[in-house]
């Protein structure tokens, strides 16, 4: 039976140390990325980790040149490292077939295509449809953003069932003793798929590092943000929490126009910078109610993000001062959001 590691991990910097630490004790490295023909190429050091990452357009570009350095070594050290990612395979492959001039409804009726061609349009369009409600009033957007979510919750179970078929089809081949997999910390769906697909012939394990950095700083319970609080509403069918999804979808709309968007480097005193500025402007969005997120949605929507914290600072001032307090006093110390 096989050792199945699944690493629910946010892609930053900030986790690379306790990533690497799970990644060497397991024979096989299972990535969360469509297959790229310049991968190998890599990692055998025949063209550079710069230029690769360059070419694959990686959304973490700093965090994906980190990890190829360490999967460079890892592969000389006689790892095996292959990407796993069949969802976003096809749909590389649909983009690739329609840049090329196929026209989009033979490229649909492809067998093999259609599922995920289907689910991209649909999300395609919601995510137009939430767009184009910048522009209108606050209650719109909240239902845009809703109905967004809906599909990307259609979409993340797609993605995961896909991924546990081809997964545990590479573990009944290869029969390894161990094998890690990279997951962001959104796709819970993938362990039951994994479960069920696996059943005899996997022992499933799991490392969710966010909740472990979390929890070795004082914080012992689940805060995802807004947004991700929202699609795991409509992962599970609305029934697990005890909240509005519209007051969800109101706070998901404030708390992203807050947070840093830009990829920042960990250091010594400083080892967690991107989970200390999420915790506090989730801990700070926490507090407001419907009608609080709608007022300052008025004020900060068409504002850059550092602006658009000093408005929240200053018109919501005690939300911000208990926010900061109870960060203080996970083991982060004093500090302020920049």
């Amino acid at each position: 039976m096989s050792l199945l590691t699944v690493g629910l991990t946010p892609h930053r910097l900030e986790f690379l140390p306790a990533i690497l630490g799970s990644l060497k004790k397991h024979d096989w490295i299972l990535l969360e990325e469509p297959p790229d023909p310049e991968f190998a190429n890599m990692l055998r050091g025949e063209i550079t980790v710069t230029a690769y990452v360059e070419q694959s357009e990686a959304g973490f570009p700093e965090y994906a040149k980190a990890l190829a350095e360490e999967l460079k070594k890892l592969y000389r050290e006689g790892k095996r490292i292959c990407q796993v990612e069949p969802y976003l395979e096809r749909w590389v492959l649909i983009r690739a077939l329609l840049d090329q001039g196929v026209p989009a409804e033979e490229v649909r009726k492809c067998p093999e295509l259609t599922a995920v061609y289907d689910m991209e349009h649909l999300c395609f369009g919601r995510l137009l449809d939430y767009y184009a409600a910048m522009q209108g009033p606050f209650d719109l957007l909240v239902e845009k953003i809703k109905a967004f979510a809906q599909a990307d919750a259609q979409r993340i179970t797609l993605r995961d069932a896909m991924r546990a078929r081809e997964i545990i089809s590479l573990v009944k081949k290869t029969r390894a003793p161990s094998f890690y997999v990279e997951a962001g910390y959104i796709h819970l769906k993938l362990l039951y798929f994994l479960a069920r697909e696996g059943k005899g012939l996997i022992r499933l394990r799991t490392e969710n590092l966010l909740l472990k950095a979390l929890s070795a700083r004082g914080f012992h319970k689940v805060l995802p943000s807004p947004g991700d609080g929202l699609t795991s509403y409509y992962l599970f069918g609305g029934k697990h929490r005890n909240l509005s999804e519209d007051l969800l979808a109101a706070r998901s709309i404030v708390y992203i126009k807050l947070i840093e968007k830009n990829e920042l480097r960990p250091n010594p005193e400083d080892p967690f910078p991107h989970l200390r500025n999420e915790l506090l402007w989730r801990l700070f969005v926490w507090q407001l109610g419907y009608e609080e997120c709608k007022a300052l949605d008025r004020l900060i929507r068409l504002l850059p993000t550092t602006k658009a914290r000093e408005v929240a600072r200053r018109v919501f001032a005690p939300a911000y001062q208990k926010a900061l307090q109870r960060l203080e006093a996970f083991n982060f110390g004093a500090w302020e959001a920049r």
